[in-house]
């Protein structure tokens, strides 16, 4: 009989310590105050507006803009490529004082562009290698107006084209040229230049007044 009283006082001191220790919890559990945090909205930026190209790449014809041919660089650089722009600018060589040595000027040459009227060097392509000086041009000119326009076809064992006397400031022009970071006539340029290979003219350009035969060293 001791044995059982003894075994029933400790299950009652069990109970007792189970449900002071629940009623704790409980207490415990209730004093916890779980605060909800606001909502976390993502702050994306607009999508930017990417503006048009200027000029397309190519045109109908598959010819090149000035802008294009630097566009497409990986596949016109050191090929033979057809541009459409207009002659924004036209070298024209300083003149030389009578009796005196003047060094030699560049080779003749021009500036294509996307607009006649573009000033700025670095949307300019140069074309060169369609005249050796300025004479040559000179004296192309002046068989053309015996010919009626036409410039003189040079022999067609010299493998030479024919020397344009039409490359005139504002002139739209058609013009075939290879495109490279060094030309034959020893321009050069890590945006390319064109060695002249041909052009037709699809807008005339305004002639310049003629310009005195420059005199260097030979």
């Amino acid at each position: 009989m001791k044995a059982l009283s003894w075994m029933l006082c400790v299950i009652a001191v069990a109970s007792i310590s189970a449900g002071t220790l629940g009623g704790c919890e409980q207490k415990a559990e209730a004093r916890i105050q779980v605060e909800k945090l606001p909502e976390v909205h993502a702050s994306v930026p607009p999508v930017p507006t990417i503006p048009p190209a200027p000029y397309p790449v190519q045109y109908s014809d598959q010819s090149y803009s000035v802008y294009g041919l630097r566009r497409a660089l990986r596949r016109t650089i050191t090929t033979e490529v057809n541009v459409t722009a207009y002659i924004a600018k036209v070298f024209v060589p300083p003149e030389c004082p009578p009796k005196e040595k003047c060094p030699l000027p560049p080779a003749p040459h021009v500036w294509l562009a996307d607009t006649k009227t573009e000033a700025d060097p670095l949307k300019q392509v140069i074309v060169a290698g369609y005249a050796e000086n300025q004479k040559a041009i000179d004296d192309a000119m002046k068989e053309a107006k015996k010919s009626k326009g036409k410039a003189a076809a040079p022999p067609e064992d010299t493998g030479l084209l024919p020397i344009p006397t039409d490359l005139f400031p504002g002139a739209k022009i058609k013009l075939k040229g290879r495109f490279a970071f060094m030309s034959g006539a020893g321009f050069q340029s890590s945006e390319g230049v064109l060695d002249y290979l041909g052009h037709e003219i699809l807008e005339p350009g305004i002639a310049p007044e003629p310009v005195k035969p420059t005199k260097g060293k030979k």
